[in-house]
């Protein structure tokens, strides 16, 4: 039996670091539905290169025929009396085989279709990557929210209770003749504005919690709670944002994406600018053929042949100019495209930077709010002893100090996230960054 209580603690720290956000990544990669559409897609476009390849290989195909032809042929003989008619039947079986081999020679619209297929299959690459990061934001977010709603149940439970105590008291204060029903039906109505908070704050619990479960890809009907604590706010000061915005320009994967699409775009004008080119290819073929006729019962040809075909395209009812002026109107719209999503991380990178910069200032002074709270309701406990304090200034006093306390735990968890939505514009998020935010939740 002692053997099974000690067992107990171990298999609660087992479950406790099963739910880590490191622990939860390889399963919502496993069965998160947006990245597996992603990791589809890149298997898909890995096929490009080589369909595009394909046109400038050899090609060879076999052809066979046979056909069986019936003949009756009527003509008369003679003349006079001693004209007749004669009637002959004839069957003619007809066989033939061919092997042809092609080789392109010159199709330079082939080969930059070539090249085309090799970007898009990068731009597939890049999306995949992005996705990826995507992945780890979404949860780390997703985690974090259950985390602070959690969190914001507990401080609400709290809250409750020393509302609970302070009517209690202000119950018996009052049936002692010391106090008034006014201190007892005020803290009755802070009980139910919290009763109601309660409520709303289960619903947004469960609400995240069926999130992450999503995420993740297994029903969770609960969480470990982890809560950061004592935590320097500092993450983001690794670099300067001078440094952070480099990185963003070197790392993130979506700036690659837009690159390769528009590189895409490019070699799409090319293509269709090559279009008035000839083409050549070399063409060999060999065949056999039976076709017997009424002059010849076995009439067997062999070939074989050697042939440089070449085709020079010279009007197409101007589909070509058409399409030439379409593939450099898409290439302005790309590269519009990266212009402007080059411009969005750097303002989003930016704009994270600063919010962490404020974000962290706002943690030291919510610690000062919690602190200065904690000493306020003492203060006023020793008022109301005194006599120059009511039961209305300690609820007060109650209700600031539980608000500063969800605004310094809500700051701490939002710096948490911005950091990782900071390395997220940077290009840089990764698995171990997971990591890094576990070991600041305890």
């Amino acid at each position: 039996m002692r053997a099974k209580l000690c067992l107990i603690p171990i298999l609660l720290l087992g479950a406790a670091h099963a739910a880590d956000l490191a622990n939860l990544y390889p399963k919502a990669m496993q069965n998160d539905s947006r990245y597996a559409i992603s990791k589809a897609q890149n298997l898909a476009a890995q096929e490009i290169v080589p369909i595009a390849r394909a046109a400038l290989l050899p090609n060879l195909s076999l052809s066979a025929q046979s056909s069986r032809e019936w003949v009756n042929t009527e003509f008369d003989v003679g003349s006079g009396a001693r004209l007749q008619s004669i009637s002959k039947d004839y069957l003619f079986n007809t066989q033939s085989y061919a092997a042809t081999l092609t080789q392109p020679l010159f199709r330079m619209a082939a080969w930059d279709n070539l090249s085309q297929a090799e970007f898009q299959q990068k731009e597939a690459s890049h999306a995949l990557d992005r996705s990826q990061q995507e992945l780890i934001l979404r949860l780390s977010q997703q985690y974090l929210d259950v985390q602070l709603a959690f969190d914001k149940l507990q401080l609400l439970g709290e809250q409750k209770k020393a509302y609970q105590e302070q009517k209690t008291q202000a119950s018996k204060w009052y049936a002692a003749g010391y106090g008034t029903v006014t201190d007892v039906n005020e803290a009755q109505n802070r009980l139910d504005f919290v009763d109601a908070d309660i409520l709303s704050a289960e619903a947004a619990h469960s609400n995240k919690l069926h999130e992450l479960s999503v995420t993740v890809g297994e029903p969770m009907s609960k969480l470990p709670h982890r809560k950061p604590s004592n935590m320097a706010a500092d993450l983001h000061l690794k670099y300067p944002l001078t440094e952070w915005l480099s990185q963003a320009k070197q790392n993130n994967p979506i700036l690659f994406e837009r690159q390769a699409s528009v590189d895409a775009a490019q070699l799409e004008i090319s293509k269709n600018i090559d279009q008035h080119l000839p083409t050549v290819d070399l063409r060999l073929r060999s065949s056999y053929e039976d076709s017997p006729n009424y002059s010849t019962v076995d009439n067997l040809i062999k070939s074989n042949s050697i042939m440089i075909y070449a085709s020079i395209p010279v009007f197409s009812g101007g589909e070509i100019n058409a399409r030439s002026k379409r593939a450099v109107a898409l290439h302005t719209a790309a590269s519009e495209d990266q212009r402007n999503t080059l411009q969005q991380v750097e303002l989003g990178l930016r704009q994270q930077y600063l919010d962490l910069s404020s974000s962290a200032a706002q943690i030291k002074a919510l610690q000062e709010a919690v602190r200065s709270g904690n000493v306020l309701i003492q203060s006023t406990r020793k008022g109301i002893q005194s006599g120059v304090r009511s039961n209305v200034d300690l609820l007060n006093a109650q209700s600031r100090f539980f608000e500063a306390q969800q605004k310094h735990t809500a700051a701490q968890y939002s710096y948490l996230s911005g950091y990782i939505r900071l390395k997220f514009y940077a290009g840089t998020l990764q698995e171990n960054d997971l990591q890094a935010v576990d070991q600041l939740l305890h």
